[in-house]
């Protein structure tokens, strides 16, 4: 029942952003949703210590800092700056932001539960983060989450995003974190139809009717 919620929330939202009359109303549940999905994600996260918890809100903080630190210095990521449809900001960034890398790099590290102690997840993990990205770009900034002054996305944004995510996927690994979860796999998959979808649908005319 929970994974045919979960379809069809991300479903309805692609339908939202389809609407351009109901757009606004979807952006502004967009840090609602982000939040509703780690919340999800924690209820059915398997094994439940503490051990968990606290690496969970380590790689949330740490997503956090990284933007932080980007967003006002230029220093990781490149010149981009945020926009209010993620909601309340603290220092210029997001809260909501921490928990968009918790969501992705949990989900990805319950799939890849079979290579998690190869020394190559790390590596695997942060192409997984980089691709997703990739994707999510167009509609970040179609969709007013944020966005490049200079006009496009550099290089060193993916290139940063592979170094960080890479350096939570090894403290993952060195922690020897369990991740055991019966919807990350579908959240996640519903998570690449929705940026895939919003990718097509602002290159059509439909994206401004």
């Amino acid at each position: 029942m929970v994974k045919i919620l979960v379809v069809i929330w991300y479903l309805v939202g692609i339908a939202g952003f389809m609407i351009q009359p109901l757009r606004p109303i979807f952006q502004m549940l967009t840090p609602w949703g982000m939040v509703a999905a780690a919340i999800l994600l924690m209820y059915f996260h398997e094994p439940q210590n503490l051990k968990s918890w606290l690496t969970f809100a380590g790689i949330a903080l740490v997503g956090f800092f990284a933007e932080l630190i980007g967003v006002n210095t230029q220093v990781i990521f490149g010149n981009y700056i945020y926009g209010e449809v993620l909601g309340f900001k603290l220092w210029n960034t997001p809260l909501t932001i921490g928990i968009n890398w918790l969501v992705l790099v949990y989900c990805i590290s319950s799939l890849a539960k079979t290579i998690r102690d190869k020394w190559y997840f790390p590596l695997i993990g942060a192409a997984a983060m980089v691709s997703f990205d990739w994707l999510m770009e167009p509609v970040a900034i179609a969709t007013g989450m944020w966005s490049w002054p200079e006009g496009s996305v550099p290089l060193k944004n993916y290139m940063d995003w592979f170094l960080i995510s890479g350096f939570l996927f090894l403290m993952i690994r060195i922690l020897k974190i369990e991740i055991n979860n019966r919807i990350a796999g579908i959240l996640l998959f519903m998570q690449v139809v929705f940026f895939l979808a919003l990718n097509i649908l602002i290159r059509t005319p439909l994206w401004d009717f």
